[in-house]
């Protein structure tokens, strides 16, 4: 067996532990040609893992339209299959019966070049 599959395999043995099935609600600004358009598109189901980082405590945030409360001391990790994206003009967002999370940051992981699998930075928000 070679490295890249052991580790699609460690990848798939970790999720399985404590599975969560979730369906990204993904929303794009993309390039209409002079001004941006806001597209809507689901993604998944996705069977990942949710864990918790650290020990981070959660903030009050004030915005324009009330107050929410937010825990960056969330986790995701994905095997190579899974469609998540972060970034400036990509939000990913989905449901748990933990709550409701938004991606943040993603890390590919690669072995020799290969893509086994993602780690991501999630906001709880509440």
């Amino acid at each position: 067996m070679d490295l890249i599959s052991l580790r699609r395999q460690h990848v798939a043995w970790a999720i399985q532990q404590n599975p969560v099935t979730i369906t990204i609600q993904r929303t794009e600004k993309v390039d209409m040609g002079g001004y941006f358009n806001e597209v809507k598109s689901t993604k998944g189901p996705f069977a990942v893992r949710i864990f918790t980082e650290g020990n981070r405590v959660p903030l009050d945030v004030s915005t324009l339209a009330g107050t929410k409360q937010i825990d960056k001391g969330w986790g995701l990790l994905a095997d190579y299959n899974a469609d998540i994206k972060a970034g400036p003009n990509v939000l990913d967002e989905f449901d748990t019966p933990v709550g409701h999370f938004i991606i943040k940051a993603v890390y590919p992981q690669y072995v020799q070049g290969q893509l086994v699998g993602y780690q991501a930075d999630l906001e709880k928000v509440s």
